[in-house]
């Protein structure tokens, strides 16, 4: 298994809209978001600048249906 990074979740979110995939909605701090390669939905808590779990990251990659040794090959660019 991959090292998941420590990384603040308005970040992963960057991240995550760079990779390609696109929100959806937005209730409160929650940000849905859609991946069209594979048409599967996630949500990514925002709670101020705080830090995102590496268990939470790795549920909302693999939610998503992206390989995580991709995902963190694509942050380290």
């Amino acid at each position: 298994m991959p090292k998941i990074p420590i990384i603040r979740a308005k970040d992963f979110y960057r991240f995550l809209l760079k990779y390609g995939c696109e929100p959806v909605s937005v209730r409160g701090s929650h940000f849905k978001i859609n991946n069209p390669a594979t048409n599967l939905v996630s949500v990514v808590p925002i709670h101020g600048g705080r830090n995102i779990s590496k268990g939470l990251f790795s549920d909302v990659v693999k939610e998503l249906g992206i390989d995580i040794k991709d995902f963190l090959d694509f942050i380290e660019k």
